[in-house]
């Protein structure tokens, strides 16, 4: 009975490890789809602010004008290739997040394994324990012989 309390302790333990590696990466696929949506809108702001530029352009910038759009766009490109290294950061860690969470489960999966075969196994002992109890009981009868009526 001391082995069944340490699996299922065990058992609960890998459960929880599995949960915890469940919600982190939850969190970790949020951030993702967060920064993903953040360099999206980056992007569409370039293009936005390209159509503008090419409005302005066909009619007639001056020097200075012009400078302003193309340093905007310049600082633009830059906050995209910024954001561009923090989706990939965010992908990594959630790459990391779901390798976490199919150790977690694979070993959660295997104590639960464990634990059923254990419990299977004392089933069959207790079986065999009970079979045995009753056919010694039932040869004991059978050895005493019938009993008279009173």
């Amino acid at each position: 009975m001391g082995q069944n309390f340490a699996l299922e302790r065990i058992q609960e333990i890998a459960d929880h490890e599995t949960d915890t590696a469940a919600a982190n990466l939850a969190n970790l696929n949020r951030e993702l789809h967060e920064q993903e949506a953040r360099l999206l809108l980056l992007f569409k702001y370039r293009s936005e602010y390209n159509e503008r530029l090419h409005r302005a352009a066909s009619t007639g910038l001056d020097g200075a004008a012009m400078r302003n759009y193309q340093d905007f766009l310049q600082r633009l490109e830059q906050a995209i290739l910024q954001q561009h290294a923090q989706v990939v950061a965010a992908r990594t860690r959630a790459d990391n997040g779901r390798i976490e969470w199919q150790n977690s489960r694979r070993k959660s999966m295997t104590f639960d394994t464990l634990s059923r075969r254990y419990k299977l196994r004392a089933l069959r002992e207790q079986g065999a324990r009970e079979q045995k109890m009753q056919d010694e009981f039932a040869q004991r009868g059978a050895q005493s012989g019938p009993r008279p009526l009173r």
